[in-house]
């Protein structure tokens, strides 16, 4: 015979009663006779402050149209604004080449004269710039000018080069911007960098590489008389002219 399992009493269990809740802090009695419409209190004030105010979300607003603004990109005109950028940050590297040669201890005046003169086109180049934005119904949009990466050179030779990559580096960004007219179709824009920029820009560039070679032949930098030589009988005569 097999073994006797003991039969299972079916009497109820008690059923245990759930833990009673602590008592309410007197912060959260505060907060529930807030939520059911009293007053908020002291402590609670902080807390229930407003949040601060965000920035109001940027909006861009259109460019104005100007009635005398025709077949002109907004590229074009942005391009612009930065040739004229680059017009006056030119003007102010010669103005300072010019002015470093003024001084007693270089006296060399037809350095000084010739820089000096270059910085007076780039200062033109500019307002021709501005006037033509202003002609084409564009907006001008100044920015600060950069000032030069050096305020001494060793050498008469180290200034005609540095002054030469700066024409070349004005030059580029004119015929990036004719290229850009002519991506556009801008044949007015197109035909005034020609006539006004471009063969000046080009002609610059031609007498700065031209001066750097005449300086090398006479010695520069390691002849004491090139310089002056130079700023005698060669700038001294484009100056008299």
């Amino acid at each position: 015979m097999g073994m006797i399992r003991p039969r299972r009493s079916h009497r109820l269990r008690p059923r245990r009663c759930p833990p009673r809740s602590p008592p309410l802090s007197p912060r959260h009695e505060a907060l529930m006779t807030f939520l059911a419409g009293g007053p908020p209190p002291e402590n609670l004030l902080p807390v229930l402050a407003p949040p601060p105010l965000l920035p109001a979300p940027l909006v861009l607003v259109p460019r104005p149209v100007s009635q005398v603004r025709q077949n002109y990109r907004a590229d074009c005109e942005d391009c612009l604004n930065h040739q004229i950028y680059v017009e006056l940050h030119a003007s102010y590297v010669y103005l300072s080449i010019a002015f470093y040669f003024d001084r007693q201890d270089q006296a060399l005046q037809h350095f000084a004269a010739f820089f000096l003169g270059q910085s007076r086109e780039e200062w033109k180049h500019a307002q021709t710039l501005m006037r033509l934005q202003n002609q084409r119904g564009g907006r001008i949009c100044l920015r600060n000018i950069l000032g030069p990466e050096q305020s001494q050179w060793e050498s008469g030779l180290e200034a005609m080069e540095s002054a030469l990559e700066m024409a070349r580096m004005v030059t580029q960004s004119l015929r990036n911007l004719h290229l850009l007219a002519t991506m556009k179709n801008d044949a007015h824009l197109r035909a005034f960098l020609v006539r006004h920029f471009l063969r000046q820009d080009v002609q610059l560039v031609y007498n700065l590489g031209a001066s750097v070679s005449q300086l090398r032949k006479l010695g520069a930098p390691t002849s004491s008389l090139a310089e002056s030589l130079f700023d005698t009988l060669a700038l001294g005569a484009r100056t008299e002219n």
